[in-house]
């Protein structure tokens, strides 16, 4: 049975996840993107942000350290899981995935660095952070379990439709980080834009969207008639998660972004990646470890 450390951690994971999200968005809303001139050091001749750089320094090499948390984190995870690999290696290896894109991370945050935030690389450094946090958000739920899929007809909620919801939200995604790379909130004052058309892009960035709620709404309605009650749960909350995401991006767009309403979409953002997985994650039931536990002691 998974422990309860190991169930903590992995909560510590994925809000670490959607921490380093937040903390790009931070660097990038505060004009910090370059705050640390150079990479893997903040400067030519020193690892760490200096006083001399200020406070942007600071703001950029914080962001930096979280990406070694989620490391340490992923290490930690990784021994606390050893023992377990055999029975769990679902578990074992989701984190090791966890852990590896800590590097690419790096790598790519370091060629934006390089590039001064071209706007097409930092559009590249937020995808492998998006997602982490879809894995970290499996990789909770599947604590939760035995790892035991059950298949009986009776308990199969619907499967396409968490797949439309996901695929649906990983273009809302990516049409949210070109308006972002279209927008006025840059990083630096030195970073150019995308170039796209900041009214066409954010509308495009717009219907994906309405076809996501639409699509939650319709399968919380057919879950609900079906009385598939796996799935109702964790439609509710990312239908709660798209209204405030929706409320949130209209509200910033008609006010010009100002930057506290784009790091709360940047959260909700973060929220609504989580609520879609785990979604498709409630089509595929598994059993508890309780479940599990119970089933053992009948057969003894």
């Amino acid at each position: 049975m998974v422990t309860k450390k190991i169930r903590i951690a992995a909560w510590a994971m994925l809000i670490a996840q959607g921490g380093i999200i937040l903390s790009g968005g931070i660097v990038r809303l505060t004009g910090s993107g370059l705050g640390c001139s150079d990479w893997p050091k903040c400067t030519p001749d020193s690892l760490v942000a200096t006083r001399e750089m200020g406070i942007h320094s600071y703001i950029e090499f914080g962001n930096r350290l979280i990406a070694v948390v989620l490391a340490i984190l992923g290490v930690g995870i990784a021994l606390m899981l050893w023992r377990h690999r055999k029975k769990r290696p679902d578990l074992f290896w989701l984190n090791i995935g966890l852990l590896a894109i800590v590097p690419v991370q790096a790598v790519v945050g370091g060629i934006t660095v390089w590039t001064k935030l071209n706007p097409w690389v930092v559009a590249g450094h937020f995808v492998p952070s998006a997602i982490a946090v879809g894995v970290a958000t499996y990789f909770v739920r599947r604590t939760y379990d035995s790892g035991v899929r059950l298949t009986t007809k009776a308990s199969a909620p619907l499967p396409a439709l968490g797949w439309i919801i996901l695929a649906l939200t990983a273009v809302v995604v990516i049409f949210g980080v070109l308006t972002t790379g279209a927008g006025p909130h840059s990083g630096s004052t030195m970073s150019t834009r995308n170039g796209l058309d900041n009214i066409w892009i954010t509308r495009a960035h717009a219907f994906p969207v309405w076809l996501l709620v639409i699509a939650t709404v319709a399968s919380l309605v057919i879950a609900k008639r079906k009385a598939q009650s796996a799935m109702v749960a964790p439609l509710g909350v990312l239908l709660g998660v798209e209204i405030a995401q929706g409320l949130i991006g209209y509200v910033q767009y008609f006010l010009g972004v100002p930057e506290l309403l784009v790091a709360l979409h940047m959260v909700g953002l973060s929220a609504t990646i989580a609520a879609s997985v785990a979604v498709l994650d409630s089509a595929y039931p598994r059993s508890t470890d309780a479940e599990s536990g119970r089933s053992l002691t009948a057969v003894a």
